[in-house]
């Protein structure tokens, strides 16, 4: 629902055509599957390459620009995901509240879950980048995926294969911005 939802505001505002800073060049290494500039984002220009490709209408930028509202929207709903998740740990983790009926903790995990998600996706800046044709938002995807294969991992250790997924997309990171390399000091 999250993701839906977001995805929605973010189509009821996407930029029509090219827009400041990195746009045009962006959108025409999209359009080419070819190289921006450096550091050249290959992961990235594969992904807004297929949607260049699927959405055979409307101008070239329009199509990048959706491919970011995707990944950002993506990104928001495993964050409610992991929210929803994390809330239920919490609440399992704490004697007083052992208790409680299980549909009022479904309803609390799913709420902060809801809430976590749309906070991410509807501030300023998810948003400016959400709509317009950027690198950061598959970015954020990638990041957000490693968060959720940890976390995963973390609840069942025994079940290595998602942390293996974990480092996989954290090397996507590292093709998708260079300043993730800073989240590998947390993700250690």
């Amino acid at each position: 629902i999250t993701t839906l939802l977001v995805f929605v505001g973010y189509c009821l505002s996407i930029a029509p055509d090219l827009t400041l800073e990195d746009c045009g060049e962006l959108a025409t290494g999209s359009f080419y599957a070819g190289v921006p500039h450096p550091p050249g984002y290959p992961v990235w220009t594969i992904y807004t390459w297929l949607f260049t490709v699927l959405l055979p209408f409307y101008n070239v930028a329009w199509r990048v620009a959706v491919s970011s509202a995707v990944a950002s929207a993506l990104s928001c709903g495993l964050i409610g995901l992991m929210v929803s998740r994390g809330s239920s740990m919490i609440l399992e983790g704490i004697p007083e509240l052992k208790d409680i009926d299980r549909r009022w903790e479904n309803a609390i995990c799913v709420i902060s879950g809801y809430v976590a998600g749309m906070l991410m996706g509807f501030n300023g800046f998810m948003w400016s980048q959400s709509i317009i044709v950027e690198v950061y938002t598959l970015s954020v995807l990638s990041l957000v995926g490693v968060l959720c294969c940890l976390l995963h991992w973390i609840y069942d250790t025994t079940k290595e294969r998602y942390l293996y997924w974990a480092l996989f997309l954290f090397g996507i990171c590292f093709t998708n911005h260079q300043t993730l390399f800073v989240a590998a000091v947390g993700i250690e």
